[in-house]
């Protein structure tokens, strides 16, 4: 078993800095996770569609119908939603907390996984705490988002399939819900059946190939709901290769140094063997999957699960470093502690985000006193903390689907036009927000312009900005 470098005092102040480190990022995300203010755009629409899992209604209406709703996700990530709700009362902490804890235990994961690939379980609880203390998957970490579970079923599968082969069907089943969290987490099931074919146990590969398969197929063939419309048609919007590039450079900016560490191991006779393949080929597999990146609609969180498999490679490379007595493994593993400390100050220190400082909690009263109930939000989760009903949802999706869809009750600007909502708050007044807003239809913020006058402003970015009410007292019900 690897164990970090023996050096008088350094393997003892690794290890402190790793679970200081460790406790410090949970502390810094609970802390945010208790703001009852949405940070992240997808938010409200998650919890949204638990709320509606929760009630009894489906995730996946039609989408055509009113109020017109948009859940691209799969079904697992409403249901644990809903399960915090039910738990912790309708807001957003509590399925922030299930997030949270799905991040603790991926730290745990990939040290077993690190130990199953023949590195050392300290060595991988070390660099499972440097993933998630990082930037990138801290800045994520306390957001009602469905990455951070996907990406731990999706590990527990790596992790089941590696420590007992003969139990790959309930990998099969840890890939199944992963997939059903999120439709693009196939790197995993990738890296197993590839796993599979070098094994020459080509059975089973095409069984586990052809299980992921029958998953995407009754998604696909689904008739009991529009769940096939939601997960695969609602980001119509053209692809970029060199958004995905850009992302690509920033995640490996993130990662600069376990990469420069998995580069100077490979000069140093850190190869691919059996024994660590899968490791390999979960980075491999994740490298490709995160292609998804270059959709418009996507962002950073696309890079989580590539980080984490960067991190479970590197602790490899530091273990080969450690058997093969490099010196150099003094000046990585010392980098790496004094870059997990300053994490661990950076995390452990009383931030204030801009939504405490900012206007949000009275942008969120307004809302919530407002007399109407036909508001449209971009952010969604005011309305429904106040128990308002969500007219539209997710209005990214709604502006990408433009005319594709046929609304039964017209369109964004067609109801803008005939003045049904009370209350319309945007992110910021109409002259700022047509220069560089995708959000909502050009059509609906000219109708907004002529139909609709300026009450209030906020200083809650980037969602919550300007409310408008209609310039007349008339209203057309659809």
């Amino acid at each position: 078993m690897n164990r970090l470098p023996r050096k008088p005092g350094l393997e003892t102040l690794v290890a402190a800095v790793a679970v200081l480190c460790f406790a410090a990022t949970l502390w810094q995300a609970y802390i945010r996770a208790s703001i009852p203010l949405e940070m992240n755009y997808e938010e409200g629409n998650v919890l949204n569609a638990g709320l509606r899992v929760l009630k009894g209604s489906t995730a996946y209406p039609d989408p055509a119908s009113f109020p017109y709703t948009f859940n691209p996700y799969g079904p697992v990530g409403y249901l644990l939603t809903a399960a915090g709700i039910k738990l912790f009362g309708l807001s957003l902490f509590g399925p922030r907390l299930f997030v949270l804890l799905a991040g603790a235990i991926a730290v745990f994961v990939i040290a077993g996984l690190t130990r199953g690939l023949g590195g050392g379980w300290r060595i991988g609880f070390f660099m499972g705490v440097m993933f998630l203390s990082a930037p990138l998957a801290r800045s994520w970490l306390p957001l009602l988002r469905v990455d951070y579970w996907a990406m731990l079923f999706s590990l527990l599968g790596l992790f089941i399939y590696l420590i007992s082969p003969r139990a790959w069907s309930i990998a099969l089943i840890m890939f199944a819900l992963a997939s059903l969290t999120k439709v693009t987490a196939l790197a995993a099931p990738l890296a197993c059946v590839i796993d599979l074919v070098f094994q020459r146990r080509l059975k089973r590969a095409f069984a586990m190939a052809a299980g992921i398969a029958g998953v995407y197929a009754a998604c696909a063939l689904y008739k009991g709901n529009s769940f096939s419309f939601h997960q695969f048609q609602t980001h119509p919007e053209p692809y970029s290769i060199l958004r995905a590039l850009a992302f690509y450079l920033s995640g490996a900016a993130s990662t600069l140094l376990p990469i420069i560490i998995i580069l100077y191991s490979a000069t140093q006779g850190f190869r691919l063997t059996p024994a660590n393949r899968l490791g390999w080929l979960y980075l491999a597999a994740c490298s490709a999957t995160t292609l998804t990146v270059g959709n418009p609609g996507s962002g950073a969180n696309h890079l989580l699960e590539w980080s984490a498999a960067v991190c479970v490679v590197t602790a490899l490379a530091l273990g080969h470093m450690i058997e093969q007595r490099d010196p150099l493994k003094w000046v990585f593993t010392s980098a790496l502690t004094a870059i997990a400390a300053l994490s661990c100050l950076w995390a452990g220190s009383p931030l204030i985000s801009q939504i405490e400082q900012g206007g949000c909690a009275e942008a969120y009263d307004f809302i919530h006193w407002f007399p109407g109930n036909r508001v449209l939000s971009e952010d969604v989760t005011p309305l429904i903390l106040a128990g308002k009903p969500v007219l539209v949802s997710n209005p990214y999706v709604t502006t990408q689907l433009g005319s594709t869809v046929n609304w039964s009750q017209g369109s964004m600007g067609q109801l803008a036009a005939r003045e049904y909502f009370d209350l319309i708050v945007l992110g910021s007044e109409i002259d700022t927000y047509k220069q560089h807003s995708v959000r909502w239809p050009p059509t609906m913020l000219e109708a907004i312009r002529q139909h609709y006058r300026l009450v209030r402003r906020f200083d809650c970015p980037p969602q919550l900005g300007a409310a408008y009410v209609p310039k007349s007292p008339a209203r057309s019900k659809p």
